[in-house]
């Protein structure tokens, strides 16, 4: 099942092209598309469509300006709403041990703590939740995770690139 999901996931992407890549990463970084791993949807479209160097920039930036959007919609329901809404929610299966982790991180380290933790598989934008509560001024918050978004996505893609052109 999960894998006819994502299938059907990477069958759209291919079809309409970056609006949905935008799309999908919006929904990534609000949690909604966690499930679908950046390493298999990111790579696999940019060899899918056989991207240039110039086209494999443009995907970086439009997944990455995508995923940020969407941690910006947790940043904003968190600042709204409160840790409580965000747990009680069916959507949002995140266990407390992870939200007070990214708590120690955002307090601990701040804008580098959103830098690092975008780096870290099952963590990444879980800040963004603290952040939001906390009230962390937006065009830091944005700087810190787009930085480390663009440099993720884009190590994601080159050593995915890299590997398959090696081989073949």
């Amino acid at each position: 099942m999960y894998e006819a999901f994502v299938d059907a996931v990477f069958a759209f992407l291919l079809y309409v092209g970056l609006p949905a890549l935008f799309v999908f990463f919006v929904l990534k970084g609000a949690f909604v598309g966690k499930p679908i791993p950046t390493t298999v949807i990111l790579p696999g479209y940019v060899l899918a469509i056989s991207a240039t160097r110039e086209e494999m920039v443009v995907i970086v930036a439009v997944s990455s300006t995508g995923y940020v959007i969407g941690q910006l919609i947790i940043y904003t329901l968190a600042r709204r709403e409160g840790l409580a809404s965000i747990q009680s929610s069916e959507r949002f299966a995140i266990p407390s041990e992870r939200i007070e982790q990214a708590e120690r991180w955002l307090t601990r380290y701040g804008g580098v703590g959103v830098f690092v933790t975008n780096f870290v598989p099952y963590l990444r934008g879980l800040i963004f939740i603290p952040a939001g509560i906390a009230r962390y001024p937006v065009p830091k918050l944005v700087f810190f995770a787009l930085s480390s978004t663009l440099i993720y996505h884009a190590v994601i893609v080159a050593v995915a690139v890299g590997i398959v052109r090696a081989i073949f």
